[in-house]
């Protein structure tokens, strides 16, 4: 069931189809628990790879995950990582990819957000108004210029699913504190994220995006358990 599942997943992004129809939900039923076991078998590995380089000091200790220090709101937390995040993540980073317009207004976020890393208030603001600027131009020269709009979002789509996949995965180097003073090495602690972004953004295409919001939580629920354990 686990190969079926992860072969089926592999023909998917390998290349990603913006026009595929939905499946049943029966299917995603009997795929949701291998899907699971095959994203936590990742960042397991992950973790292990990502030490074993730093017992070696091949690359510097890397910084604790800072979202499970509070132990004052564990309850908020918890709610937030096993039902807030799965929500709102979903549908800033996979709604969108079927939704043309949409996609849009998530890439001058996502932009936006790294930005506000390296500039200053003032740069920041410039920065969002002339990218909001491009974005505009692109969105308007693509709907109203005389040529395939679906044969252009047929091309280009499997650049957009992989974008997202990645930029979800940035994203959560927030949840470290000063990620920026590792240097590159940072990536490898979000390497997990960046793996079940292109699971979630199959699942989003294939199943719809209530099951990639399930499929999230149920990622979710084994670190929202060790938080309430007492980690």
């Amino acid at each position: 069931m686990i190969k079926e599942a992860f072969q089926e997943f592999i023909n998917y992004i390998k290349n990603p189809n913006p026009f595929v129809r939905y499946d049943k939900p029966s299917i995603f039923y009997n795929q949701l628990f291998p899907l699971v076991i095959i994203a936590l078998m990742f960042a397991f590995s992950s973790v292990i790879f990502t030490s074993s380089l730093e017992q070696f000091h091949i690359i510097p200790k890397m910084p604790e995950f800072d979202l499970f220090k509070s132990k004052e709101q564990k309850g908020l937390i918890f709610l937030m990582v096993l039902i807030g995040a799965p929500i709102i993540e979903e549908l800033i980073f996979r709604f969108q990819l079927k939704n043309f317009r949409f996609s849009f207004v998530c890439y001058f976020v996502a932009i936006s957000y790294f930005f506000n890393w390296f500039l200053d208030t003032k740069m920041l603001v410039v920065t969002m108004i002339i990218l909001a600027s491009i974005l505009s131009l692109i969105y308007f020269y693509i709907t109203y210029n005389k040529f395939d709009k679906q044969l252009f979002i047929k091309r280009i789509f499997p650049f957009h699913f992989y974008l997202t996949a990645i930029f979800f995965g940035l994203v959560h180097i927030s949840n470290y504190s000063n990620p920026l003073e590792y240097g590159f090495p940072i990536i490898l602690l979000v390497l997990p994220q960046l793996f079940v972004g292109l699971i979630l953004g199959y699942v989003r295409m294939r199943f719809g995006l209530s099951k990639s919001m399930m499929m999230h939580a149920a990622y979710n629920l084994i670190p929202a358990l060790t938080l309430i354990a007492g980690y």
